[in-house]
C-alpha cells in the first residue's frame, strides 16, 4: 500500500459543523499518520491533489443485513451460493456508494469477513453478529403455525439470520456459539417486527430479563456488547435494565423512557429508510394496505422518539436495516430521511464518529485523525450543510479508500 500524501482537502473533523480548509493528510499503508495544516513533504509518496474537495471519513451502516435475497429474510430454503452472492454484491455497492463499515445485524459469519480480510471479495470491513437470538416465537422466529421444523428437519427460525434459544442455559449457550464464531457483537431480538397487522407483532416484550441479562453478561466477558432489536416501551424498558448497549429501531418508547436510554449510557439506533422503502414497494411485494399503514405510522413516532432522543443527547447512530441487494440500492436514503428532524452536520456524525462510538472503534473509525484507519472520502461539495451531497454519491464520490486501498479514483494525481 506504500504511501499515500492528500493535499489541499477540506475537512470533516469531529466536534466541527463547518469543513476545515487548507489540510494535508498523510496516509502510511492502511493508517492515517498526519494530518496538518502544515507544508508537508514525504518524497517516497504517492501526492493527490484533493483541490479544495471536501475529504472525510468512510461512512458507517451501524445496522445492515446483507444476507437477504428480498425483503423477507425468510431464505431458509435458499441455496447457499444464492445467498452468499447476493451478500458479496450487497457488500461491493455498499462499498462503492462510500460505507467503509458495515455493522451485520444477523445473518453474516466468519466466513463473509474472512473473505474480505483476505480481498476474495470487495466490500466494507464488516462487523458482524453472526445469528441473532430470538425465542421461539419472538420477532427473528419466521415459521408459520403449522411449520415446526426446516427443510433439512431442525428446529430452526427458517431464515439463516437468526437461531432460536429460551431460557438462560440456552441463551448463554447460543451466545458463547456466537462469540466462539467471532462475532463482533451479539444480536437479540426483544420484540416482534413492525411488517404485521400490530404494532409489535404478537408480544410487547421477548427475553426474561435474566435471560437478557445472561447475554449481555456473555457479551461483556468478551469485552464486547448487545445490540437489541427492539420497537416497543416494555421491551426497550428491559434492556436497559439488562444493560443493552445498542437500541435498534424503539420506535414505540415513551418519552420517560427516553430519559432512562440518556440515564442508563446506552445508544440509539433508528433506522427510517427501511420503512419507507417497504411503503414505497408495497404494492410490488404484496404487503396490505392494514401493514402499509402501520409501517407508516411506525416512523412517524420513531421521528418523535428522535427528536426526544436528540433534545437528550443520547448518542443517534446511522443504520438502514435493508434486506437484499435491490433494497442496498436506498442505502444512502438513509440521510434523506432525515432531513426534516435534524441537520446535514449531526446526519454525517451519526454515520461516522456516533457510529464508531456505538461499535467501541472510537478513534479508529469515523474520523480523520492521526492513528485513524484510512478509510477516506473525497468528495464534491459540502456534507456537512447539505444532505443532497452524500445521497448523489454517483456524481459527487470522487474518491474511495478503505483500509489503505483505493477502490474508486475520479481525481488526478
Amino acid at each position: 500500500m506504500g504511501k499515500i500524501l492528500f493535499k489541499n482537502g477540506q475537512l470533516v473533523m469531529v466536534g466541527q459543523d463547518k469543513l476545515q480548509g487548507g489540510y494535508t493528510v498523510l496516509v502510511e499503508d492502511n493508517r492515517i499518520t498526519v494530518v496538518t495544516q502544515k507544508p508537508l513533504v514525504c518524497d517516497d509518496a504517492t501526492v493527490i491533489d484533493v483541490g479544495g474537495k471536501t475529504l472525510m471519513p468512510g461512512l458507517i451502516d451501524a445496522h445492515a443485513h446483507v444476507t437477504g435475497l428480498t425483503l423477507s429474510p425468510k431464505n431458509i430454503s435458499s441455496p447457499p451460493a444464492e445467498i452468499f452472492f447476493a451478500a458479496a454484491k450487497y457488500l461491493k455497492n455498499s462499498l462503492m456508494s462510500g460505507f467503509t463499515t458495515v455493522r451485520e445485524a444477523g445473518g453474516a459469519d466468519h466466513v463473509l469477513a474472512q473473505m474480505l480480510n483476505k480481498g476474495e471479495i470487495i466490500g466494507p470491513r464488516l462487523f458482524y453478529s453472526g445469528k441473532a437470538l430470538t425465542e421461539t416465537g419472538g420477532g427473528a422466529d419466521f415459521r408459520q403455525p403449522d411449520e415446526a421444523f426446516d427443510p433439512c428437519g431442525h428446529i430452526g427460525p427458517f431464515s439463516v439470520m437468526s437461531t432460536i434459544a429460551d431460557g438462560v442455559s440456552e441463551v448463554r449457550r447460543a451466545a458463547r456459539e456466537e462469540l466462539r464464531k467471532g462475532a463482533t457483537q451479539l444480536k437479540v431480538f426483544v420484540s416482534g417486527g413492525v411488517v404485521f397487522p400490530s404494532k409489535a407483532h404478537a408480544t410487547l416484550y421477548e427475553y426474561s430479563i435474566d435471560e437478557l441479562c445472561a447475554i449481555v453478561e456473555e457479551a461483556n466477558a468478551r469485552e464486547t456488547y448487545v445490540m437489541a432489536h427492539v420497537y416497543t416501551d416494555a421491551g426497550v424498558r428491559r434492556c436497559l435494565q439488562a444493560g443493552v448497549r445498542s437500541i435498534e429501531h424503539a420506535n414505540f418508547i415513551s418519552e420517560e423512557t427516553v430519559d432512562l436510554m440518556a440515564e442508563s449510557g446506552a445508544c440509539y439506533d433508528p433506522t427510517f429508510i427501511s420503512l419507507v422503502q417497504r411503503i414505497e414497494s408495497a404494492t410490488e411485494t404484496g404487503l396490505s394496505p392494514q401493514i402499509v399503514e402501520n409501517l407508516k405510522t411506525t416512523t412517524a413516532a420513531g421521528q418523535q422518539v428522535y427528536q426526544w432522543a436528540k433534545a437528550r443527547d443520547v448518542p443517534i447512530g446511522f443504520g438502514t436495516d435493508l434486506w437484499g441487494p435491490q433494497a442496498q440500492a436506498e442505502q444512502l436514503r438513509e440521510f434523506e430521511m432525515r432531513k426534516d428532524i435534524d441537520t446535514p452536520a449531526n446526519i454525517l456524525a451519526s454515520a461516522t464518529h456516533v457510529n464508531a462510538f456505538i461499535m467501541q472503534q472510537t478513534g479508529k473509525l469515523g474520523c480523520i485523525t492521526e492513528g485513524a484507519y484510512a478509510d477516506i472520502l473525497i468528495v464534491e461539495g459540502d456534507p456537512l450543510s447539505d444532505w443532497r451531497v452524500m445521497v448523489d454519491y454517483q456524481h459527487n464520490l470522487k474518491l474511495i479508500m478503505k483500509d489503505g486501498v483505493i477502490y474508486k479514483n475520479e481525481l488526478t494525481s
